[in-house]
């Protein structure tokens, strides 16, 4: 019998999940893709059960299209929808970050600097080519801000939003220049926490997730022959 988790101990549907996001961020599962069961599960030596469950949470995150008594589709990833998912998330992110800047306490900023203090150090000894690192400490420093102030009905919203641009950032890069900004426009955002100026702060957040999404639509543009 197949076992419920791997030797280091996830859950084999969570690492099919995890494998098949990235698969369709690189376009190795390409865009409009039908998605058997049984190639799937071949393809990633698992039985069907946890590839059902893997497509269903990739159906709620967006990567993938079900249709009922159809089958499973990877979803186009097109500009549209990248631009639609950012207009919710400078919607979310931006209010809950104002709303956490006015109420953080020296402690929290102090972390938050912690963390940016981590990310301009991995940006000086690798540069901005290890992408993995740079988006870890970018989301950790999100995550610490979103902490602050917790929203228990926008986090679903926003950890759907996180996964997917970061699964993306990983599998895509960054433009040349956009590791270097995230780390001015982080430094003007702490500033905004240590003044407790809530509307800078969303303002700022907004500039902030406006120039990712110019960054990732300028990479998806090269990517499709559009640029």
């Amino acid at each position: 019998m197949e076992r419920e988790f791997d030797a280091l101990g996830v859950p084999n549907y969570q690492r099919v999940r995890d494998a098949m996001r990235a698969d369709i961020a690189r376009g190795n599962l390409a865009p409009n893709a039908h998605l058997k069961i049984n190639d799937l599960a071949a393809r990633y030596r698992l039985s069907p059960a946890p590839i059902r469950e893997a497509l269903a949470q990739l159906a709620a995150e967006g990567w993938v299209v079900i249709h009922p008594n159809r089958g499973a589709w990877v979803r186009v990833i097109d500009e549209a929808f990248l631009q639609d998912l950012n207009e919710i998330r400078i919607a979310l992110e931006s209010y809950i970050t104002g709303q956490a800047a006015a109420v953080a306490t020296p402690a929290q900023i102090e972390l938050l600097e912690q963390i940016e203090s981590d990310y301009e150090r991995a940006l000086s000894i690798a540069g901005p080519t290890d992408t993995g690192r740079l988006v870890q400490l970018n989301a950790a420093l999100h995550d610490a801000i979103k902490a602050i102030r917790p929203n228990q009905e926008a986090k679903a919203l926003m950890q759907r939003h996180s996964i997917f641009f970061n699964t993306m950032r990983v599998a895509w890069g960054y433009g040349d220049y956009r590791p270097h900004q995230i780390a001015e426009e982080h430094r003007r955002l702490i500033e905004a926490f240590r003044k407790n100026d809530g509307a800078l702060a969303e303002r700022i957040c907004r500039e902030h997730i406006a120039h990712a999404m110019q960054d990732l639509l300028s990479l998806w543009r090269t990517r499709n022959g559009r640029s």
